[in-house]
């Protein structure tokens, strides 16, 4: 079949080739629908949402999309949109079609068939009309930058075209672009062959003329196939009928709103036209049989600019027009157009190099207005997912609505009911759905705070809550499932963090989870096996001691779920710390690992079952371990006295073998942070430690003091008197000698001790003092 052939609008079938979201084609398929008017109108699109067609004939405030969703058997939710606005050619076909009569179906292959493999989540995406060697060629003859100036060339810029024009342009563009692609994916062979199959049956069915509106990379490959004649990509497969869902596979598909900024090819959308909003005014312009007013515009740029505080004077305004004109002449438009425009901002207004990737503020402000701030609404009475249903259900009977004004709540989590309500708040705030806020409130990862529990939360309604609902819907039907499996497929994100995975159980028991899921569960339980790091690992076993142990209010106390993650936590950070070696990292970080692992085997020893002459042999190994630092091995002295396994005696036989000063305070920062109450009352280790410490020199003394200061911070002030007290009474100055509080920094005292210590040295070296 020649291109001619193809073309020919009275053909039996009819292939109307599209730019998804083009008002050309939004506008030239209505006027063919209107003249042909064909029995039958087949346009790329979601053929499972076919029973369903009506839903798209309420009176909604476009734009709005299909949103296919699937939990994948794998485990994998994925979502995918089908956006429509005003000038979608497929909207508007849909439209024109139902209006004539016609029989009127999506023909595409169910997103779910391909959802496995593919990445794209914009399913009317032209990303296969923008690449390749021949768009690069047209862009060197017709003298533009890019595919979308290439694209309003052929088809947007003139007003006049006819269809017979339009269809042969594009015939020929999509044709000699997909011959020269020189390949095509599996998935798009599958769906053009579902395709062929669709237009085959609506032959059958109908008699009259059938015309078939897809994306111009499948038009001649549709007709290809429908031949019998060779193109690119139509060999295999011959036929395709879509796949069953798996076992545990799991579908949905439902109407969401959706907005101009989400549309924008330069705002992250992988296809269609940039600039919608500049493309909406083209549509209605167009509509209208009026030409695009530059001068509204113009006046719309103007306000974007002073919104951002960069007003601009009348005579800039007649520069930026006056060098609008005269591009849009000297290019052969016949109106000014969007790069028109753009390249007149750039020349007349911007006065300063432009650097590579940085957007000067009035070419944002131009960008924006040509963006556009339309945002789509449902109209009343269209089906939902289960998931808003339930989301409706729980702001209903909790009186969390949101409205139009900010509703401040203040939640005592204490109180069952108000608990309650904070559980659907975290739900919503785990899946992102817009429109509420905690703005403070107890931190439950942190813990510094715990005298007053409570949250504080702002409620109020977002333009994006609707559609954040509707898309959260691949989570799952009910506001708890969903949240859990969200919380499940962040788990998966995360690469052998077990402090992380401690996080989110966190955050599953402020959303009120119950009894965790078993895959999340299975999900954190490997994150823990796999992290490396005893400071990550200790980290987590923190976080979840205080679930399991002292929680109340989160409802996580003594649960068996919250107790078998805590298990392998503990016996994965003894493991590593008995490997730390020298290589142990932040010191202050490790001793908090310790000391976790201390407080986890002193709280739970015998509601865990553990072991305790095997935790007190690894303490043993740590305490004598030479590779092991200082502070560890402090640490695992200082627990071991805590717990009976070693005496005074022995405590001071090890620091003895720290006794040097580069190391004596890092030996006393871990033996004080486990040991802390203990050493209050040993007189005889506070001796030995003066000992030590009155026997180094100036410079000994001053190289010790840093480490010594990092040692005694884990002593309170009052904690700190009673160790000075209880020295004075051992060396028998009680009563002689008084304590008070330097008047001076320690920093400047040790600064003097340095000074003396040089100046003494002189004077000794100079007789001043004597031999």
């Amino acid at each position: 079949m020649s291109l001619v052939e193809v073309s020919d609008p009275a053909a039996r079938v009819m292939y109307f080739p599209v730019r998804h979201h083009s008002p050309a084609c939004a506008r030239l398929v209505v006027r063919l629908i209107e003249e042909a008017r064909p029995a039958a109108v087949l346009i790329e699109g979601p053929s499972d949402f076919n029973e369903r067609l009506d839903e798209l004939l309420l009176p909604h405030e476009l734009p709005v999309a299909i949103y296919s969703y699937v939990h994948l058997a794998d485990g994998r939710r994925r979502g995918a949109f089908y956006p429509f606005c005003v000038y979608s050619p497929e909207w508007q076909a849909l439209q024109a079609g139902k209006k004539i009569g016609a029989a009127v179906q999506f023909i595409d292959l169910p997103w779910a068939d391909v959802a496995g493999e593919e990445a794209a989540t914009h399913r009317y995406a032209d990303a296969q009309l923008g690449r390749g060697p021949y768009v690069d060629t047209l862009c060197r003859k017709l003298g533009v930058d890019d595919f979308d100036a290439v694209w309003d060339t052929i088809a947007e810029l003139d007003a006049g075209l006819t269809v017979e024009q339009y269809l042969q342009r594009t015939h020929h563009f999509c044709y000699h672009l997909r011959q020269l692609d020189g390949s095509v994916d599996a998935a798009d062979r599958r769906r053009e062959a579902f395709m062929a199959a669709m237009i085959r049956r609506a032959l059958e069915e109908h008699e009259g003329q059938v015309l078939v509106v897809t994306g111009g990379y499948h038009s001649y490959a549709l007709c290809a196939r429908l031949s019998g004649e060779p193109f690119m990509g139509t060999g295999d497969p011959a036929e395709y009928s879509p796949v069953a869902p798996a076992d545990g596979e799991e579908r949905g598909i439902a109407l969401t709103p959706y907005s101009y900024e989400r549309l924008d090819s330069l705002t992250g959308y992988n296809s269609g036209m940039p600039n919608p909003g500049f493309y909406d005014l083209v549509w209605h312009d167009r509509q209208a049989g009026r030409p695009l007013t530059l001068r509204q515009l113009l006046t719309s740029v103007v306000g974007a600019l002073r919104k951002r505080g960069q007003p601009i004077s009348t005579a800039d305004l007649i520069a930026v027009q006056s060098s609008a004109e005269a591009l849009a002449s000297l290019r052969g438009h016949r109106e000014v157009w969007r790069w028109d425009l753009i390249d007149a901002v750039t020349a007349a207004l911007v006065k300063e190099e432009l650097e590579y990737g940085i957007r000067h503020p009035f070419l944002e402000a131009v960008h924006e207005v040509f963006r556009g701030g339309r945002r789509g609404r449902l109209a009343e009475g269209t089906p939902a997912p289960p998931l808003v249903r339930d989301i409706d259900a729980l702001l209903e009977r909790h009186k969390l609505r949101p409205t139009m004004s900010v509703v401040e709540h203040r939640l005592d989590l204490t109180d069952p009911p108000q608990r309650e309500r904070s559980q659907v708040l975290n739900r919503l705030r785990i899946l992102q759905i817009q429109g509420f806020r905690r703005t403070g409130g107890t931190d439950f990862t942190a813990r510094d705070d715990l005298s007053e529990l409570a949250e504080q939360w702002q409620v109020q309604w977002s333009p994006q809550f609707d559609a954040g609902a509707i898309e959260a819907a691949r989570y799952g039907s009910t506001l708890l499932e969903a949240a859990t499996a969200k919380l499940v497929e962040q788990a998966e994100a995360i690469q052998r963090d077990a402090e992380m995975a401690a996080r989110l159980l966190v955050e599953a028991s402020l959303a009120g989870s119950g009894m965790l899921a078993l895959e999340l569960t299975a999900r954190l339980e490997q994150l823990i096996r796999q992290d490396g790091s005893f400071a990550g690992v200790a980290a987590s076993l923190g976080h979840l001691l205080y679930l399991y142990r002292y929680d109340e209010v989160l409802q996580t106390g003594g649960r068996g779920d919250v107790g078998s993650l805590l298990l392998e936590a503990f016996e994965r950070a003894l493991w590593l710390l008995e490997s730390l070696g020298q290589m142990g990292g932040d010191t202050a970080g490790v001793l908090q690992g310790v000391r976790a692992l201390f407080e986890t085997f002193q709280q739970c020893e015998h509601q865990l079952g553990l072991d305790r002459q095997a935790f007190l042999d690894v303490f043993h190994r740590v305490r004598s371990d030479l590779s092991q630092m200082p502070a560890v091995r402090g640490a695992a002295v200082g627990s071991l006295w805590n717990l009976g396994g070693a005496d005074a005696d022995q405590v001071l036989s090890d620091m003895r073998l720290f006794a040097d000063p580069e190391r004596l305070g890092d030996f006393l920062a871990g033996l004080f942070c486990l040991a802390r109450e203990v050493i209050q009352r040993q007189a005889s280790l506070l001796l030995a430690i003066d000992g030590l410490v009155t026997g180094y020199d100036d410079t000994e003394y001053l190289q010790s003091l840093p480490s010594m200061r990092l040692a005694f911070t884990y002593f309170t002030p009052r904690e700190k008197h009673h160790l000075a007290t209880t020295l004075l009474e051992a060396l028998g100055l009680a009563g002689k000698t008084q304590i008070v509080a330097m008047e001076i920094d320690v920093d400047t005292a040790a600064r003097a001790i340095a000074f003396e210590s040089r100046l003494f040295d002189v004077a000794r070296r100079c007789g001043v003092r004597g031999a």
